[in-house]
């Protein structure tokens, strides 16, 4: 008789003269791909962040232990889980939550870690096998909305989280600088050459707390400026030290040759073959050339790192680019002038596990997101 769950590892199992093989947790029956779903083994852990750089999707910065360490302290529960797909192995990282008199929700931030539609709904069918005892498992595939047509029924459209990567402009960088700088449009060419006539340099730098301040004053001011609500200083503060401290991320700085405070500032981090602009800012009395430079010292740097995307985080929808009352509309023109177009993904999803328990949750959670509004740590995502 056969079981939903195969011991783990390499191994050849006969039954009625039936040829079964499995690898890696995946099971072949007479030839058939069966997939399943099964918690991350300790040396996979241990090498975790090199692992979700060969899902589909090439690497999530959100699916990284980094990011698992930040979301701890508001009490989200890590749990690292291997899809054993047809296509391959998919590792993802849920933050779980129990829930008193209600149960356990999930949520896979920015992930899993699939491309299409057909993947994504193999990973739905595990989902309902296997997660038994979760309400529903909230999901944000970096699916391009293009590639979606009918949607698994247990699927609801919702509120994103990671936001800024919904609709976005992505920088290829898999190509000669010489190409990189020929596919910027005019406008950006002309600031950085400008950028150089005001002798302004870029700098990379690691975490220490003098560096974190600089970066929380540029981007807290330029916060205020666009009338944006941030976090708490200290949750920044840590989301910066762990991911720059794992080596996936940098501090970026302009400065002045006549001064050692810099003008603007940004924070990077990476996964895999793909990266993220996730903050920036800069002081209003500096002068006009900084940003693009800043971006194209970026972009030099990522591309030494063998970074092949580039994600400059956050623009309004691709049909909304006019509309002036979308708070993104003038920073999508400054993304749009290195040559790519905004490009827009799903979304988020909650996978409705358990309808009656989720109708409940989902009034639970709306009323909780906008009282945690109020606090500095203003989601409990």
């Amino acid at each position: 008789m056969l079981h939903d769950f195969i011991p783990f590892g390499l191994g050849f199992y006969f039954s009625n003269h039936h040829r079964i093989v499995t690898y890696s947790g995946a099971l072949i029956y007479n030839g058939v791909v069966k997939s399943l779903l099964r918690a991350a083994r300790k040396d996979e852990i241990a090498h975790w962040d090199e692992l979700i750089a060969t899902n589909p999707a090439g690497g999530e910065v959100f699916q990284a232990k980094a990011f698992a360490c930040i979301k701890a302290r508001q009490r989200w529960r890590a749990e690292y889980w291997v899809y054993e797909t047809s296509f391959g192995p998919v590792y993802t990282l849920m933050l779980s939550k129990k829930i008193p008199f209600l149960g356990k929700i999930s949520y896979i931030p920015r992930g899993p870690g699939v491309i299409d539609l057909r993947q994504w709904r193999e990973v739905c069918r595990l989902n309902r096998k296997f997660m038994k005892d979760a309400i529903s498992l909230k999901m944000e595939p970096p699916i391009l909305c293009g590639n979606i047509k009918t949607l698994p029924e247990d699927l609801l459209h919702v509120t994103d989280i990671q936001g800024s990567v919904a609709h976005t402009v992505i920088i290829k960088l898999n190509k000669s600088e010489d190409d990189l700088w020929r596919s910027f449009r005019q406008r950006a060419r002309r600031s950085i050459r400008g950028s150089r006539k005001e002798q302004l340099h870029v700098v990379d730098e690691g975490f220490s707390h003098e560096n974190a301040l600089h970066m929380w004053q540029l981007y807290k001011y330029t916060a205020n400026r666009a009338h944006l609500v941030t976090r708490e200083r200290k949750y920044y503060y840590r989301f910066w030290r762990n991911y720059i401290e794992t080596g996936q991320g940098r501090f970026f700085f302009v400065v002045k040759p006549d001064s050692d405070q810099p003008i603007a500032g940004a924070f990077v981090q990476w996964s895999g073959v793909n990266a993220l602009y996730k903050d920036g800012g800069s002081r209003r009395d500096t002068c006009a050339h900084f940003s693009h430079l800043l971006q194209w010292q970026i972009m030099r740097y990522l591309r030494g790192r063998g970074i092949q995307n580039y994600d400059l985080g956050g623009t309004p929808p691709s049909d909304r680019l006019d509309d002036p009352t979308e708070r993104l509309a003038s920073l999508a023109t400054f993304k749009l002038s290195f040559g790519a177009p905004v490009i827009d993904h799903v979304g988020a999803y909650d996978q409705i596990l358990q309808p009656a328990k989720y109708k409940r949750w989902s009034r639970l959670e709306h009323a909780w997101r906008g009282l945690m509004r109020r606090t500095p740590i203003r989601d409990i995502y």
